[in-house]
């Protein structure tokens, strides 16, 4: 028996944010309420566009290994004429269901998007681990000096992966992203300005 471990070991990500000794707690709740909320919720997207993902692909494997099983059936003489009708039903069933879940894959991207929000997931995660350890661009600092240049950069690999996800899910002219991105942070920093 395998034992899955995950990838994402939330407890484990909040007790380190815990053991930062010379931050405040405002700064370790905008650590959990942005960085960890953020890890958190593209694994699970990770998680479960992987599932549809598998499960759609694998309609479409074990349904194209039926149809020619089954019109093969049909047409032999293996089997009675009265259970022709009924093997004929199931084969165009079965390429029903196989379109159906093509189709399903192709107008949602399970596959991209799995790929996009696990890779999504690990970056983030791995500047965590640079600041909580301050190895990489946080080396020559301590947690508190750090944690603006952190937050930052925090907010600009979301606002990638905001771009990234806009491009895999809705095809749209370059320019179209970007200047909905900049919409939306504006929107954002307006919001922020106002609190």
């Amino acid at each position: 028996m395998t034992i899955e471990i995950p990838l994402v070991d939330s407890e484990a990500l909040k007790a380190e944010i815990n053991k930062l000794q010379d931050l405040d707690d405002e700064q370790k709740r905008s650590l959990e309420n942005r960085w960890l909320h953020m890890v958190r919720y593209w694994d699970q997207r990770s998680r479960k566009s992987r599932r549809k993902y598998f499960a759609y692909r694998t309609i479409v494997l074990i349904g194209g290994v039926l149809i020619p099983a089954l019109v093969s059936l049909q047409t032999s003489n293996l089997v009675a004429n009265k259970y022709k009708g009924l093997i004929q039903f199931a084969a165009i069933v079965t390429g029903l269901l196989i379109a159906i879940a093509a189709g399903v894959e192709e107008i949602f991207h399970y596959g991209e998007i799995w790929r996009e929000k696990r890779k999504a997931a690990e970056l983030l995660k791995i500047e965590g681990w640079r600041y909580f350890q301050l190895a990489g661009p946080y080396r020559k600092a301590t947690h508190k000096m750090a944690y603006p240049d952190f937050a930052g950069n925090v907010e600009v690999m979301i606002e990638r992966e905001i771009k990234d996800y806009m491009v895999v899910t809705q095809p749209m002219e370059k320019g179209n992203v970007e200047k909905l991105i900049d919409e939306q942070i504006a929107e954002y920093l307006k919001r922020k300005q106002s609190t």
